[in-house]
């Protein structure tokens, strides 16, 4: 996911220095700064989020980092810019968040934010190609300098350039054992084989595949929960192609 300011900051100008912007450009350019930020939650509270239940530990769940960390270090994330934080509850993940978002980042190409927890469903439409309003509001977009005029600027929409990858489809459960989640796992296995020749929605498709095809549940010990699937959702905004 590619993080933007806050909605109320108002929009910056990239200096000369940062990383060019060329509207016209097939990819994104990828030779600034790249980080990783990894929201690790492997054991949590009674909270009200959880009905004042406390949910069981993730086991395997770091397994996941040690594999996203040793992924994305080939990758050009250095180690400084590969952040985690462990156990975070919601005021410490949104002031870290936020205090990552509002810095200078015009010498950043990418920032990725991995989220590890428990989910719940949400209220998202269940229709797909729709071309309909979402709500009253407009977006006046954020501008940015041009890669070729450094004295011309070109305006883009705030939501641009996000892409979120969620490990199933609302409303299902996600799963996980020992070895890490089946997503994660198999998006660090499709990248690690694949990088250097096909950009990220491409491996994303690759990851998909692996997922829906090749993994099931095994619990002998419970019926009801045997041989069950599971299918990640993307949604995004890019308008390049991103390229590791």
């Amino acid at each position: 996911m590619l993080v933007k300011p806050p909605d109320d900051r108002k929009p910056q100008l990239v200096p000369a220095e940062g990383v060019k912007f060329d509207k016209d450009a097939l990819y994104y350019d990828m030779s600034g700064e790249k980080y990783l930020i990894i929201l690790n939650q492997h054991a949590f509270k009674k909270t009200i989020y959880f009905k004042n239940q406390q949910p069981s530990t993730r086991n395997g769940t770091d397994n996941d980092v040690k594999s996203l960390k040793k992924v994305f270090g080939n990758l050009g994330f250095k180690g400084d810019n590969i952040i985690e934080f462990r156990n975070l509850e919601y005021e410490g993940i949104i002031k870290n968040l936020t205090a990552i978002a509002t810095q200078d980042h015009s010498k950043t190409s990418c920032i990725c934010v991995t989220i590890l927890t428990y989910g719940d469903s949400g209220g998202e439409p269940k229709l797909f190609f729709v071309q309909a309003c979402r709500g009253g509001n407009m977006d006046a977009g954020n501008t940015v300098s041009l890669d070729s005029h450094s004295d011309s600027v070109l305006t883009v929409p705030t939501h641009a350039d996000f892409l979120v990858l969620c490990s199933t489809v609302e409303d299902h459960l996600s799963y996980r054992d020992m070895n890490g989640s089946w997503m994660i796992q198999a998006l660090c296995h499709i990248i690690q084989h694949n990088y250097e020749e096909l950009d990220l929605l491409h491996m994303i498709t690759l990851m998909n595949r692996l997922v829906a095809y090749e993994k099931s549940t095994y619990t002998p010990s419970n019926k009801a929960m045997m041989n069950k699937k599971r299918m990640p959702e993307t949604r995004f905004t890019l308008t390049k192609l991103l390229k590791f």
